[in-house]
């Protein structure tokens, strides 16, 4: 083989070797980067519950943050567009943070999202019409990132402010996330849903819908 030929190849393979390395680092920071978005809690007029909660743990946490003082009311955001009466998953999450101390009174009840886009346009209309300064919005570590750039779009120049919270599921690894199956799954998932959210952005649509959240 001729040295330069030899020279070539090596340097490719090198260049393949770094790329995959890279790749491997940036995959591995995959879960840190998703869920880095959380933030600490703050004084808020509401605690939005977003939807898609199976398994409780975001009523969980914001049923820790009322009994702090973080809010007086919480909102669970609603999926069936158009009912008369609250579906029955709300209800479930509302048994849920009664049972956590959360009286039914503190309890408000949003209906109209289908997705976490649209969840964050009817929750900044139902600040507006309640005249609230302040949300704290509770979902789950690794919605962090999505939650993050859709809000900063929704709410840009509103005058309104926002929290993202994390919850604390047991299930959520930012470490090692492809060990564990649920964790992986979400991961995968939310990049997809990242990719998406930017590819309507850059093909001109002011209203991405991002995924639509199957009703409880």
């Amino acid at each position: 083989m001729m040295p330069r030929l030899r020279c070539v190849l090596l340097t490719l393979l090198v260049c393949a070797l770094v790329v995959m390395s890279a790749a491997a680092i940036v995959a591995a920071r995959a879960g840190h980067w998703l869920e880095a978005p959380g933030q600490s809690p703050t004084r808020a007029d509401a605690i939005a519950v977003l939807g898609g909660d199976d398994d409780g743990e975001r009523a969980a946490r914001a049923a820790e943050l009322y009994r702090e003082g973080i809010a007086p009311r919480l909102v669970l955001t609603g999926l069936q567009q158009g009912v008369a009466a609250i579906p029955a998953w709300l209800n479930w999450r509302a048994d849920q943070l009664e049972a956590s101390g959360v009286p039914r009174s503190a309890l408000r009840f949003e209906l109209e999202a289908r997705s976490s886009y649209t969840e964050a346009v009817e929750l900044l209309a139902l600040m507006r019409k309640e005249r609230w300064h302040t949300l704290v919005v509770v979902s789950d570590p690794p919605h962090m990132r999505r939650l993050s750039w859709m809000y900063a779009d929704v709410f840009a120049g509103s005058g309104v402010e926002y929290v993202l919270v994390a919850s604390r599921p047991d299930w959520w690894r930012a470490d090692g996330w492809w060990r564990d199956e649920k964790s992986g799954q979400f991961v995968i998932q939310e990049l997809i849903k990242l990719g998406y959210y930017t590819a309507r952005k850059w093909t001109g649509n002011a209203r991405p819908s991002a995924e639509v959240v199957p009703a409880r």
